[in-house]
């Protein structure tokens, strides 16, 4: 009974950010008076203050999110209950801390904005790799998790990790230049990295919830 408490975290705190991110992109409007598009807007665009007139509502939304889900990544801990399935958990805190991080430090302050997305993204690259080890070890005592789930820590992982190396790449490795929206003197219509962000992003959900449920 007390384990069936923190798969319900995981799915209000998955809400919260769906819906503030869903708002936000709703109502954006950049300085070109453009709309937001998945293909070549980054998705901390939508929190910036000044910019995008829903940029209370993304940032309160990581902020909530990020905090309502540490309940549940705590318990996918206590659900393993493994060394694989404690880094995962440890790891797991600190990468939706960084989410939190995140609405805290908007865009505008860009350095410190950055440091809190590379905290998430290598923590969350880190959590669903542990994961993925403690679905795959885990003892037959437990109602065990399908071997199946593992599908979607694989979907989640390669995001992560191409996002991170071409972050790292792309302008010698100075990822505030690589997130940084004014880098690029006109937004390419089409552009990779933060196609990738939006991959991690729709991935992870998918990860979230499919835990949430086979919790």
């Amino acid at each position: 009974m007390f384990l069936q408490i923190f798969p319900l975290f995981g799915i209000l705190g998955t809400l919260i950010i769906i819906l503030g991110i869903g708002t936000s992109a709703l109502h954006y409007q950049g300085k070109q008076g453009e709309r937001f598009s998945v293909l070549n807007h980054f998705i901390s665009e939508l929190g910036e203050v000044g910019i995008s007139p829903s940029a209370g509502l993304f940032n309160l939304g990581m902020i909530l999110g990020g905090l309502t889900l540490v309940p549940y990544m705590v318990g996918l801990g206590f659900w393993f209950d493994s060394l694989a399935g404690w880094l995962g958990s440890a790891t797991g805190v600190v990468a939706v801390l960084g989410v939190a991080a995140l609405g805290i430090f908007p865009v505008n302050n860009l350095a410190a904005h950055v440091r809190a997305a590379m905290t998430y993204f290598r923590s969350g690259l880190i959590m669903v790799f542990f994961f993925a080890l403690a679905i795959l070890f885990q003892p037959a005592s437990l109602h065990p998790i399908p071997q199946t789930a593992n599908m979607l820590s694989v979907l989640a992982f390669l995001p992560y990790a191409a996002f991170l190396f071409l972050s790292g790449r792309r302008y010698d490795q100075n990822q505030a230049e690589a997130l940084d929206p004014q880098m690029e003197s006109v937004r390419p219509r089409i552009s990779l990295l933060p196609i990738l962000e939006w991959a991690v992003f729709f991935t992870t959900i998918l990860w979230l919830f499919g835990m949430a449920l086979f919790f």
